[in-house]
């Protein structure tokens, strides 16, 4: 009786935290829905977009939505050939009122109003080449990162929830379905990763291929851990390149010889990339494991089932008594 009671809290109390972790997805899935139709609308802008300069009839700050509370906002109301328009802007530095003028970008195919988006470069003192921890993320616009994200969140969102609904009714459709739905992530997620690593060797052959041989002064070679547990290491160096330090992964043939005081490295530079490889550097086959495995994966988890031995107790009871 007892043991009954402690399993129907336990689930109970799992069941609150799973009703808890969907809420807290819908929130996400909306704002990250949010960020990726802001971020569509100044590309549009970017693309097409009339700078206009407008007088502010109203400023608004009352809170009108969830994301509202991310940041200082108004909604500016004015009027521009004799039409009436609104549109949200977001406050940094500067802080509009009734009366003010401020320039938008109108897009006439849209006939809408958007903020300037701003352009802010910044040059880094410590620059860290792209060869290491790769990733072909940055090259994506970030119409198409917030886009990625949302669905990511919506991925997340199915899963937990299906599962909550299926221990609810019990309904066996519902965990075929999300085997569908994760067959299908994985094939996305082989297919990325695939993507990911043709583009890190593209990368690396295109710094070699053409980039300018040079030779740089090191001031620090360093051999850098992938876990407490494990052997791996890889290795990296640092110089001065325009003011600028410059990090690039090494050999660890290259590792003793360039910790001893003014080593010296041969290298490449593409300008275009604005980014270093050294002249013996091998990318290795490292980047082949994460699409490797979730083929592998992928392959296993659509592949048929076997049927069942026949060692099972139906298959003995189906053969019947042995002598």
């Amino acid at each position: 009786m007892l043991q009954n009671l402690f399993r129907w809290l336990g689930r109970l109390y799992s069941l609150l935290w799973t009703f808890i972790f969907v809420a807290l997805l819908s929130v996400a899935a909306v704002l990250t829905w949010h960020f990726y139709q802001q971020e569509h609308l100044e590309s549009q802008l970017r693309a097409g977009g009339q700078p206009v300069t407008v007088r502010v009839q109203q400023a608004d700050r009352a809170p009108r939505a969830v994301w509202d509370g991310l940041g200082n906002f108004v909604y500016l109301g004015f009027t521009y050939h004799n039409q009436p328009y609104e549109t949200r802007f977001v406050n940094d530095t500067l802080w509009l009122s009734e009366g003010d003028q401020v320039t938008l970008l109108y897009q006439p195919q849209l006939d809408v109003f958007g903020q300037v988006p701003s352009q802010q470069v910044s040059r880094p003192d410590r620059v860290v080449s792209r060869l290491i921890r790769w990733s072909a993320v940055p090259d994506f616009t970030k119409e198409t990162k917030a886009l990625a994200l949302f669905g990511l969140v919506m991925v997340g969102l199915f899963f937990v929830g299906s599962g909550l609904l299926a221990s609810l009714t019990g309904l066996t459709f519902i965990r075929t379905l999300a085997r569908g739905v994760l067959v299908i992530c994985l094939g996305a997620g082989a297919l990325f990763f695939t993507y990911n690593t043709a583009q890190y060797y593209r990368y690396a052959a295109q710094l070699k291929a053409t980039g300018q041989p040079l030779e740089v002064a090191v001031l620090d070679a360093r051999q850098v851990s992938h876990g407490k547990r494990t052997n791996w290491y890889t290795y990296e160096a640092s110089f001065r390149f325009k003011g600028q330090e410059r990090v690039i992964p090494i050999e660890e043939a290259d590792y003793e010889q360039l910790r001893a005081p003014n080593s010296r490295l041969a290298v490449r530079y593409e300008p275009t990339l604005n980014d270093f490889i050294a002249a013996n550097y091998d990318p290795g086959i490292a980047e082949l494991a994460p699409p490797l495995f979730l083929w592998l994966l992928l392959g296993l988890t659509i592949w048929p089932e076997r049927s069942r031995p026949a060692t099972e107790p139906g298959a003995r009871a189906a053969a019947g008594p042995i002598g």
